[in-house]
């Protein structure tokens, strides 16, 4: 029983620490102020 415990708290943790890393990458891309990585495109740049 303790060792099914101590692989899913392992594997909890390994999935933390991979979107704590995808979140990281996103950040840096949103910061780095190039718009070339822009999914959507701002609402007001043409508002007619």
């Amino acid at each position: 029983m303790m060792k099914i415990m101590r692989r899913l708290i392992a594997v909890l943790a390994f999935f933390a620490v991979l979107v704590g890393a995808l979140k990281s990458l996103l950040n840096w891309v949103s910061r780095s102020g190039d718009d070339d990585h822009e999914v959507f495109a701002d609402d007001d740049l043409e508002q007619v």
